[in-house]
């Protein structure tokens, strides 16, 4: 589970939760000082919230695992 905790992951809900922010402001929220407020931004923050997550997906499915160390005990490997 902790494989799939990567900065994509985070970067991805962080955007989608700003979208969602985007959303019930009705963009407002997303602009800067003297910027019209436009639902589209909200859009484009979620488009990249998406794209980010699927990216931190794949990136977890394709990394190798590190190789399982042996623990030696006296003279018994476990």
């Amino acid at each position: 589970m902790l494989k799939f905790l990567n900065m994509f992951i985070l970067i991805g809900i962080a955007l989608v939760l700003l979208s969602v922010v985007g959303f019930a402001t009705a963009g407002r929220f997303l602009t800067e000082p003297g910027q019209t407020p436009s639902q589209l931004n909200s859009l484009y923050y979620l488009g990249a919230g998406v794209i980010m997550l699927i990216n931190g997906i794949v990136s977890a499915n394709t990394a190798p695992l590190p190789p399982k160390q042996e623990r030696v005990i006296g003279t018994e490997k476990f």
